[in-house]
C-alpha cells in the first residue's frame, strides 16, 4: 500500500495514478515516457516500414548489377530516326502496299468511217460479196462489223466500176496493198475476225 503525497489517499502498489486527485503515484521511467508519447502515433511505424523497404530495394539492385551500384550506364549509338508502327484500327491489319501506276492505252481509237478506193491499180483483201439486189445497206453492215473487229482500211466497192471483180456485187474489202502477197498476208487476221473465205484480189479501173 502507498498513500498519495498530495491528498493522502491510500492506493495499491501497482496503481499509477491517485483516484482522488489524479496525481501520479510514482515517477515513470524514461522508456515508459517514450512509449506513452508515441503510443497513439501510427506515422512512425509506417515510416520505419517504408525505410526498410527502400533499403531492401537498393540492396537488391546493387546485387543484381554485380558492381555494388557503382557502374554508370551510358546510352550510345542512338538512331537518328525511330520508326513507330501504329497499331491497326478496329482489328484490321496494316499492310504496306505499292500502288501501281495507271497506264493508259496508247492505241488510237478504231476508225468508224469506211475507206474509199482511190487507186487506179492495187490489191486488196475481199471479205465478202453481196449481190446488188440485196442493197448497199447489207454491205455496210458487214463492213461495220469488220471495222469493229479491228481490220484496217475497210470499204465497199461497186464491182461494176472496176475490172478484176465479177460485176453485179458490192465487195467489202480490207486494206489497200501494192502486191497480191501483201494482201494475202492478212488472210489469217480476217479469218480470226470471223470472215470465213477472204481472198486477195487485184483491183483496177
Amino acid at each position: 500500500m502507498s498513500s498519495c503525497a498530495q491528498c493522502g489517499a491510500l492506493h495499491g502498489s501497482q496503481q499509477e495514478y491517485c483516484v482522488e486527485c489524479g496525481r501520479p503515484l510514482r515517477t515513470p521511467t524514461r522508456l515508459e515516457t517514450l512509449r506513452r508519447r508515441y503510443a497513439d502515433n501510427a506515422v512512425l511505424p509506417l515510416l520505419g516500414v517504408l525505410l526498410l523497404a527502400a533499403l531492401g530495394a537498393l540492396v537488391a539492385i546493387a546485387v543484381s548489377r554485380g558492381d555494388n551500384g557503382t557502374t554508370t550506364i551510358v546510352a550510345t549509338n542512338i538512331p537518328d530516326r525511330t520508326t513507330v508502327i501504329k497499331p491497326p484500327v478496329f482489328g484490321t491489319t496494316t499492310v504496306a502496299t505499292t500502288v501501281p501506276p495507271v497506264v493508259t492505252s496508247a492505241q488510237p481509237p478504231r476508225p468508224s468511217a469506211l475507206t474509199e478506193w482511190t487507186l487506179a491499180d492495187g490489191y486488196t483483201l475481199v471479205l465478202a460479196t453481196i449481190p446488188l439486189a440485196n442493197g448497199r445497206a447489207s454491205a455496210v453492215q458487214i463492213a461495220k462489223r469488220a471495222l469493229a473487229q479491228g481490220l484496217p482500211d475497210v470499204g465497199i466497192i461497186d464491182t461494176r466500176r472496176f475490172s478484176g471483180l465479177a460485176p453485179g456485187y458490192f465487195a467489202v474489202f480490207s486494206g489497200v496493198y501494192q502486191s497480191n502477197a501483201d494482201a494475202a498476208a492478212n488472210i489469217d487476221q480476217a479469218q480470226q475476225a470471223g470472215f470465213v473465205a477472204p481472198y486477195a484480189r487485184r483491183v483496177t479501173r
